[in-house]
């Protein structure tokens, strides 16, 4: 049950918190989060200290990997293996409904949703790239799709998209989940799936291998929504926020620093990820994906009320499963907004 593993992983976690959160003799507090692969939902994440804003406010940041997995995130938070996770919304707040004693310190990404679609699909669908959003989403009907696991925040979005479209994600169309992203692109490749779906900067690799085309792209902002479709947030357990306030402070301002490098500094920031990160990309690629993404980061780094109503309200449990979870309790003071 995974109420019974949150509670064995809070309990496991205050006897390990010493382990990975050390403030040593000399400045910057070494601290662990863990996050997913390098994408653009996490471009924010890696931001911070490839510009040096971590060290900026007394912190030296170690970023785990998690893949795709927000789970393994919610599960190291828990756990005491990382102090800091950035999940997707979606299950971040599953595990708090499940119990996972957990506050929300904010949001880091809008929808970067992003579809690529294979030639072959594309050419039988006989659709543009360039229809109208809602047709694109029907262009998929009877199609087999490639996506994150099932239960994820851009599988749960997918299939809030293909509703709203008018498809039935369990009939019209077969959706398959991947742990691992390497498989997405490797399955389009081989024909597995006419479309892979998940988060900008994995997917589109797809597209410099020749194998498909960007059908629609939530990071270039083809798919309506703001700031309540956030996709990532930044978590912390409840006893991290009231032991430590510092570092919650020093990790906030680390991530807003980086929310505005994202914005301000858009092409440098870009530069530096590429170089770091997303080398082997193809640069046209690169450049479609960043270029035009600077709308999918939030403006400040918080979680609104509307982002919580917004992924509550599409949950398959549905709404009434988060009766129990206030959203003033969940999310950090600092954090929120309508």
């Amino acid at each position: 049950m995974l109420s019974a593993r949150i509670a064995g992983l809070a309990v496991a976690a205050m006897l390990m918190t010493a382990s990975v959160a050390v403030a040593q003799s000399a400045e910057p507090t070494q601290l662990k989060t863990i996050s997913s692969l390098p994408s653009g939902l996490s471009a924010v994440t890696f931001t911070v200290p490839l510009r040096g804003y971590d060290k900026a406010h007394g912190l030296a940041l170690d970023i785990a990997q998690s893949g795709g997995s927000s789970s393994l995130q919610i599960d190291a938070v828990l756990g005491g293996s990382a102090v800091f996770g950035h999940p997707g919304t979606a299950t971040a707040l599953q595990a708090i409904r499940e119990g996972a004693d957990l506050k929300i310190l904010g949001a880091i990404a809008k929808n970067q949703i992003v579809g690529v679609i294979s030639n072959d699909a594309l050419k039988k669908a006989g659709i543009s790239p360039t229809a109208p959003i809602a047709d694109r989403f029907k262009a998929l009907k009877g199609m087999t799709i490639g996506t994150n696991p099932v239960g994820s925040t851009y599988t749960q979005i997918l299939r809030y998209y293909l509703k709203e479209n008018g498809i039935d994600p369990d009939n019209d169309v077969r959706l398959v989940g991947m742990g691992d992203s390497s498989a997405l692109i490797s399955g389009i490749e081989q024909g597995r799936f006419d479309a892979i779906v998940s988060a900008s900067g994995v997917v589109e690799e797809a597209v410099a291998l020749g194998a498909g085309q960007i059908l629609f792209s939530g990071a270039r902002g083809d798919i309506p929504g703001g700031e309540s479709s956030v996709v990532a947030v930044i978590v912390a357990r409840s006893d991290t926020v009231q032991n430590h306030p510092d570092w919650v402070k020093a990790y906030r301002a680390a991530m807003s620093d980086g929310l505005k490098a994202v914005h301000e500094d858009h092409a440098e920031t870009g530069r530096l990820l590429k170089e770091k990160y997303f080398a082997k990309m193809d640069q046209k690629v690169w450049s479609e994906l960043w270029d035009n993404s600077a709308d999918a980061f939030p403006e400040e780094l918080t979680f609104s009320k509307s982002a919580f109503d917004f992924w509550t309200g599409i949950d398959p449990k549905g709404p009434e499963s988060f009766s129990k979870v206030d959203y003033a309790t969940i999310t950090l003071p600092e954090a929120q907004a309508k």
